[in-house]
């Protein structure tokens, strides 16, 4: 499967699971402990009657403009399809909405589009579990969704892979899932869930970022929005889905990838990879001649570094997921500033944000050099997935 002779690798997309698929993994004892959350417990359209949690949840009901009061109707929340005052932007069909019960179905859609390859993110309701004091019931729902992933990805290998999650409030127990399940086939990278407050540089995670580089998987840095943990600044964003998704997610990707870069990960981790993904592209140039400038008149308040942060970012270990919607012009002057390296086709399918079933014909409309393309479709995203066990 290749789209006019260009191998694609769509390097952010989704997978549910729904909690009624991730319960058949769990134990009586585990699922016992979902009991005092069933006020939290609803059922969705899509994939239909699934059922997920939704302590935490968040549905930015105010219209700019209006006192609060005067707010924008409740949108029910699906897995596949918009949520919170958000519209889709499918561009043409909208995905088969049964993706997460049979893989088959997801495989039908990428070959619509013309895609060789998913790198999946779970849905943000798992996020959920981040915010209730039962941490061994969010490392029991973690360990499920790494279960199923095992299943789910079994029936194409080569086609799809995802993240082991990581709960930030209990290392030893991520160190104990990831020698458990972090060289399975499907594994290809690590997703951290740090509770608020809990900055990604703090010093109890070091062990995390250790095991990260001897499993060979990528550490991938993404926010989500209508659940926790929440993007710095998702809290003050005036309840309005337009400011949180504008600006709270470029922050979010801003701050948690100079929070790495500043602490000297890549100095104590030689070959670790770090990723932003869904976080948008523009900004990079001007974050990184930024983060230069301040990590000069602030350097009490970091570590000795080797390099400065933009060296890091273009060190061939930083990788970036590209937002289509900012086109062609905003994509050339990106690479035009920080390298060819670096960015990395993504489409955020099944959500819908994703232009499915265009995505793809649409960055190829941009009639990038050819060299670029194959880097931006193929060769950045296995550089940063090595574990998928594609060769360049």
């Amino acid at each position: 499967m290749a789209r006019n002779g260009q191998k694609i690798f769509d390097t952010d997309t989704h997978v549910g699971p729904s909690m009624d698929l991730l319960e058949k993994y769990m134990s009586a004892e585990d699922k016992a402990r979902l009991e005092p959350l069933s006020a939290y417990r609803v059922a969705v359209t899509k994939p239909t009657n699934a059922i997920v949690y939704q302590m935490g949840g968040r549905q930015y009901r105010r219209k700019l403009g209006t006192d609060g009061v005067t707010a924008a109707p409740a949108v029910t929340s699906t897995l596949n399809t918009s949520t919170s005052g958000l519209t889709e932007s499918f561009k043409g069909q909208a995905p088969n909405p049964d993706v997460d019960l049979d893989p088959a179905f997801r495989i039908a859609d990428l070959d619509v589009e013309g895609v060789d390859v998913n790198l999946m993110l779970p849905g943000g309701w798992l996020g959920s579990f981040t915010s209730i004091p039962d941490v061994a019931l969010e490392t029991a729902v973690f360990s499920a969704f790494h279960r199923w992933m095992n299943d789910y990805c079994s029936a194409y290998p080569d086609r799809l892979g995802g993240v082991v999650a990581l709960s930030c409030r209990d290392v030893e127990w991520s160190l104990r899932e990831l020698e458990r399940c972090g060289k399975e086939r499907w594994a290809w990278g690590v997703l951290p869930y740090a509770p608020a407050g809990m900055p990604l540089d703090h010093p109890d995670l070091e062990p995390l970022w250790a095991a990260a580089q001897d499993l060979d998987l990528s550490v991938c840095l993404h926010t989500f929005t209508t659940y926790p943990p929440y993007a710095p600044g998702g809290q003050d964003t005036w309840d309005n889905i337009w400011i949180q998704r504008s600006a709270a997610h470029v922050w979010c990707g801003e701050r948690n990838m100079a929070a790495l870069i500043g602490a000297g990960l890549f100095d104590r981790y030689p070959t670790l990879r770090i990723g932003v993904l869904e976080g948008g592209h523009g900004w990079l140039p001007q974050w990184a001649l930024r983060l230069d400038e301040q990590a000069e008149r602030s350097r009490t308040m970091l570590p000795d570094l080797k390099l400065k942060p933009s060296e890091y970012v273009q060190s061939g270990r930083y990788f970036q997921s590209m937002e289509i919607s900012e086109g062609w012009p905003m994509t050339k002057a990106v690479v035009d500033l920080v390298g060819d390296g670096i960015l990395m086709y993504a489409s955020d399918y099944p959500h819908g944000e994703s232009w499915f079933p265009r995505s793809v014909e649409t960055v190829m409309d941009w009639k990038m050099p050819a060299t670029l393309a194959d880097k931006v479709f193929w060769e950045n995203p296995i550089r940063f997935y090595p574990r998928a066990g594609y060769d360049s």
